[in-house]
């Protein structure tokens, strides 16, 4: 038997094993072209879903008679240091290419020496460290009956958590095979989830493109996500009240650029358990449970770098964007998502700027949540507090944290993983306006001494998943829960 994957693995700081899964292969067995698309796909659509993807082709060695790998990765890694000499090496336009390397071989390296020191050199080029190993994919293919060595197929490809990237096929037919399968992803590349441009001069809109502003007929209400290219999502409690629901209108792309456009809403579908208030009789003025809706535009939007969707958790989407292997499950989503008691997230404000929070989770929510009681104006009888939190609701507004202000809800909370972007909440309700009687929409005033702490609330997607699931199936492919 021969191992491939790691030999060795380390258990890093944020809980993921470091490297690929070892598996024990018999010397002379084959993969199947359909093993090998998917995990060719995972890295061709990130590539796909920069925002400026460039292609390089380097030519076959056509009637060579030797296998020289060496000199096919050096002949990259030049190709590769002409790029960042022209880009300059400390500049953001060469930080942030991603680079997928596909070495196709029909034997063993039997010239040129080890193919490792060039392997050095690119991965010294790229400055592939701990926390930029998505910056660079190195994929051996060994390809034909012949005695391709696995050993060296596998130190040649990359070592990630989940993944595999040395594979043997049996003949050029199927890398065909593997090669067609793989380059449908091209089909989708419109609607790879989860893409914000996140390079120096990129304008607030292109970091988060899936930010829309929902409007009245006269003002702005409330702000919502793309989640495909008809489908946003945002809260119930925009639509509490709302008479005539078709002179509302979404605003997609940059509202202050030419990029921006205006979408009639052809249907509003509001959860069925949302009823603000709904717990009054219990001396609960307002209610924000199962506070989420979703719009359908009347048009689909064109993808752009303006207008793109946000991952949802739950769906192969953002499977394939978290290089989480093909069988993972809903729980494997929120595991990876929301790991720690206290995560980094955002929202986007009234002015399109991007906000920090941490979402609390565990103990750390429970301390959160409590400050409700507190709050003898809006809850002047409560007893127990998951009356009004219930474990819908995840909870932010602690320490340095900002606070969403009124106009702000149905936004995405969205967290950053292998630099794609994933919505698990949505802004909801809280215990202080930070905007309140403010002229300039820019600043947020901190809350009068001896008030409450502010809190903020957000509706857990991983809680919604049903309703999720019952209107989205079919515009999204989910995973099992």
């Amino acid at each position: 038997m021969v191992l491939t994957g790691s030999s060795e693995r380390e258990c890093l700081g944020n809980g993921v094993w470091s490297g690929t899964e070892p598996i024990c292969r018999q010397p002379y067995s084959y993969d199947f072209p359909e093993d090998v698309a998917p995990a060719l796909s995972i890295s061709l659509s990130h590539v796909l879903g920069a925002t400026n993807p460039t292609q390089n082709v380097l030519r076959n060695h056509e009637n060579g008679t030797g296998t020289n790998i060496y000199e096919a990765l050096n002949s990259v890694y030049i190709m590769m240091n002409n790029q960042m000499q022209r880009l300059g090496i400390v500049t953001s336009a060469w930080k942030e290419i991603r680079h997928a390397i596909i070495i196709l071989t029909d034997g063993k390296s039997n010239m040129g020496g080890s193919p490792k020191p060039a392997i050095d050199n690119i991965k010294e080029i790229v400055d592939i460290k701990q926390n930029r190993n998505d910056y660079l994919d190195i994929y051996a293919i060994g390809v034909g009956k012949l005695d391709v060595d696995w050993k060296e197929l596998n130190e040649l490809g990359s070592k990630k958590d989940g993944e595999r990237h040395a594979f043997i096929l049996q003949d050029p037919q199927a890398l065909h095979q593997a090669f067609e399968h793989m380059l449908d992803v091209s089909k989708f590349t419109d609607t790879i989830c989860g893409v914000g441009n996140m390079s120096a001069n990129a304008s607030d809109q292109e970091r988060t493109p899936w930010h829309v502003t929902i409007k009245p007929k006269n003002n702005e209400a409330c702000r919502g996500a793309l989640v495909s290219d008809q489908w946003v999502l945002t809260a119930a409690h925009c639509f509490h009240n709302a008479k005539d629901r078709s002179l509302w209108r979404v605003n997609v792309g940059d509202p202050n650029s030419q990029w921006g456009k205006e979408f009639l809403i052809e249907k509003v579908e509001i959860s069925p358990g949302f009823d603000v208030y709904g717990k009054k009789d219990q001396g609960i003025q307002e209610f924000y449970g199962d506070d989420i809706a979703l719009l359908k535009l009347a048009q689909k939007v064109k993808m752009s770098t303006h207008a793109r969707p946000i991952c949802i958790p739950c769906t192969v989407e953002a499977n394939m964007a978290l290089r989480r292997p093909q069988r993972s499950t809903c729980q494997d989503h929120e595991t990876e998502l929301l790991n720690q008691q206290s995560i980094p997230a955002h929202f986007v404000a009234l002015n399109g700027s991007k906000l920090n929070i941490n979402l609390k989770t565990g103990e750390e929510r429970s301390d959160c949540i409590k400050v409700v009681s507190q709050d003898k104006i809006k809850f002047p009888n409560l007893t127990d507090v998951s009356e009004v939190v219930t474990d819908q609701f995840l909870c932010s507004g602690t320490q340095e944290d900002d606070n969403p202000c009124k106009g702000e809800s149905g936004g995405a909370v969205f967290l950053e993983r292998r630099f794609r972007f994933f919505q698990v909440g949505l802004v909801s309700w809280g215990l202080y306006n930070p905007c309140f009687g403010a002229t300039n929409k820019n600043s947020r005033k901190k809350p009068p001494h001896g008030a409450p702490p502010p809190r903020d609330f957000h509706i857990n997607l991983f809680r919604l998943q049903p309703w999720l699931r019952q209107h989205l199936e079919g515009v999204l492919n989910f995973l099992p829960l």
